[in-house]
């Protein structure tokens, strides 16, 4: 009989602890299909407004933006240097500080000083000159080196789907698009990936060891004369 007594003591601390564990456990469930779906989601939409981008408009290829400072950054006019370029916007959480982290340590090596890296934003109607200044300076960012840009919205998607990139208002890949001397893409990496910035870095430094249009030319016309 005391046996029974002391089973009926004890279950209702076991149902209450069990409770008490439950209570714990959904919160943190829905924190976590809230954090996946916010990852993911956005990726619909980003293929939606691309494709309405195939359709009413062409790419572009050569593009101009104005960025932090005010002054008009053209891409005709990085012809001859090696260049990458990202999106991002000021007020997101998580990734784009990943990204530009990782822009952060690689635009601060020596070896790699003659990169022009070119970041834009995917939110201009809050991304203000202002806002971009601010962002900036928070990673010390060379004004002449690296450019935090911005235009319309339209107008950016229609050059990141010249590039092959996915982008919607406050929705983008993580991609650096690497530009080189002659105006080609040659290559698409992660930058909040260790491995992938290794091998970013690496085409970097292929790229400025290559010859510019001018250069190349001008060795081309000297091997005939001789």
């Amino acid at each position: 009989m005391n046996t029974n007594a002391d089973c009926r003591t004890e279950s209702p601390r076991a149902d209450s602890w069990f409770a008490f564990c439950l209570a714990l456990l959904v919160p943190l469930l829905v924190t976590l299909i809230g954090y996946v779906w916010w990852q993911f989601s956005p990726w619909e939409k980003v293929a939606r407004e691309v494709g309405s981008v195939d359709s009413e408009s062409s790419p572009l290829r050569e593009f101009q933006f104005a960025h932090r400072n005010g002054e008009l950054f053209q891409s005709d006019q990085m012809r001859g240097q090696v260049w990458v370029v990202t999106y991002f916007f000021t007020s997101c959480p998580g990734s784009c500080e990943q990204l530009n982290q990782g822009i952060q340590r690689l635009h601060s090596e020596p070896e790699l000083r003659d990169i022009t890296w070119v970041s834009i934003t995917c939110d201009p109607e809050t991304d203000t000159h202002e806002t971009l200044r601010s962002y900036a300076d928070r990673f010390e960012a060379d004004p002449e080196r690296w450019l935090f840009c911005r235009s319309d919205l339209k107008y950016t998607q229609q050059v990141a789907n010249g590039m092959r990139v996915r982008l919607a208002r406050r929705g983008h890949q993580e991609d650096a698009i690497v530009i080189d001397k002659s105006g080609h893409i040659r290559g698409k990496f992660d930058v909040t990936s260790d491995i992938e910035r290794r091998q970013l870095r690496a085409k970097l430094l292929e790229c400025l060891s290559e010859p510019s249009p001018e250069e190349a030319t001008e060795v081309t016309a000297d091997t005939i004369s001789g």
